[in-house]
């Protein structure tokens, strides 16, 4: 194997391209040598800047929450970063990089409840909930609708992902989403009738 084409000084965020020979030593076949781009930190980056945006604007209608869906993501591709030897090798790094992106949305969530329960147990007569400013009637609507519901919803239909991408994001099976994605549309048909 030649030494690698170009690196940089740090070793963690080396730009290697190599070229490997094919056949094993003792293999005497007549395969000369392939190139081999390995998949380096640019390619993370050039994930990051295809993915992020997206995963960020389908997490934050999911959630609810721009800042949380926003942190989300950010230590998603943090650990797409720090793993990216292992991920690069998966068929597409950036459903990778969604599914962690939605276990730590929801991880988010869970600790924001139980910390919402316990303030509302210490202190139940101030209340704790901020002014907002007046949402669409859909962006209401999703809200309204089970985590599961909204996620698929949002998924689907806002990010563009097809059922086999969804149930494969959120660890469903395809009959699932199905399931999912039929009982949000009918709730957000009704509620959406019932507000005009």
């Amino acid at each position: 194997m030649e030494s690698p084409v170009s690196t940089s000084r740090h070793p963690r965020k080396r730009f290697v391209t190599e070229r490997a020979d094919v056949r094993g030593s003792d293999d005497q076949g007549d395969d000369q040598g392939a190139e081999v781009q390995l998949l380096t930190p640019a390619s993370v980056e050039a994930l990051f800047r295809q993915s992020y945006s997206s995963i960020v604007q389908a997490l934050a209608l999911a959630g609810g929450d721009l800042a949380a869906a926003e942190d989300a993501t950010q230590e998603a591709f943090a650990q797409a970063w720090v793993r990216w030897d292992r991920i690069s090798r998966y068929d597409n790094p950036g459903a990778w990089v969604r599914r962690v992106a939605i276990n730590k949305l929801r991880n988010a969530h869970r600790s924001r409840l139980r910390g919402e329960g316990v303030m509302q147990r210490m202190n139940s007569e101030i209340s704790t909930a901020a002014p907002r400013e007046p949402e669409s009637d859909l962006i209401v609507g999703l809200a309204r609708l089970p985590y599961k519901q909204r996620l698929c919803a949002v998924l689907f239909y806002v990010d563009g992902l097809n059922s086999a991408e969804v149930a494969q994001a959120m660890g469903i099976s395809q009959g699932s989403v199905s399931q999912h994605l039929n009982r949000a549309r009918t709730a957000l048909r009704a509620y959406l009738e019932g507000t005009a």
